[in-house]
């Protein structure tokens, strides 16, 4: 098991930007009249961040996993990313609708570059052996009130929704996720703002 707490999420201010022109949410009703505004507003939720993970590679069946009927016999890495409980808390005294739409879409792309970030250090471990990996497939991730669900998680390979929250508890376990203050309780992950995934390794062309 590895766990790395404090890394750092960029902000991707651009990007942030355009995604809520995208989703034609009236920033001056949100009380951000100037692009600026948001800049200060995004920075301030960037500062609420308290990122960490949690991830093992795992060959063969995961116990964890198999016994709530999740099936992976190869090569894989699981793994559980959060912001934190602060950002949630930051967004969740907001009381108007459309600052806590942009709000939604600042922590999802967070989500998004915090996944990128551990990907690539999964894409580099396999590599190390010899292996690719392909997509991640989600076992748990957040959906706020506010705000679109990015294609990052529309689009992503799910475990049926009921099978993953069996097998959550017991994989919590195994990668110690308490560590990065992340826990199942009440059928739901605390922080909200988390995301479970799993990654599987194939072996490189050409190679035996």
């Amino acid at each position: 098991m590895r766990k790395i707490k404090k890394f750092k999420v960029a902000v991707h201010l651009k990007e942030i930007l355009r995604r809520i022109r995208l989703a034609n949410i009236d920033s001056s009703a949100a009380g951000f009249p100037l692009e600026s505004d948001l800049a200060v507003f995004i920075a301030s939720l960037h500062q609420a961040l308290r990122p960490g993970v949690v991830y093992e590679f795992i060959e063969g069946q995961c116990l964890e996993l198999s016994s709530a009927g999740i099936k992976h016999e190869d090569r894989f890495s699981v793994c559980a990313v959060t912001l934190g409980r602060e950002i949630e808390e930051a967004a969740a005294v907001l009381t108007n609708m459309h600052a806590a739409a942009i709000a939604n879409i600042v922590i999802y792309d967070f989500l998004r570059t915090a996944i990128t970030f551990i990907a690539d250090l999964i894409k580099e471990d396999a590599a190390k052996e010899d292996f690719e990996v392909e997509g991640y497939e989600l076992l748990s991730s957040p959906v706020f009130a506010y705000g679109p669900l990015p294609r990052f998680l529309r689009e992503a390979p799910k475990a049926d929704p009921e099978i993953a929250k069996a097998a959550l508890p017991a994989l919590f376990e195994r990668l110690n996720a308490a560590k990065i203050n992340v826990k199942f309780e009440n059928g739901q992950v605390w922080p909200k703002a988390t995301v479970v995934f799993i990654m599987p390794w194939r072996k490189k062309k050409g190679k035996k």
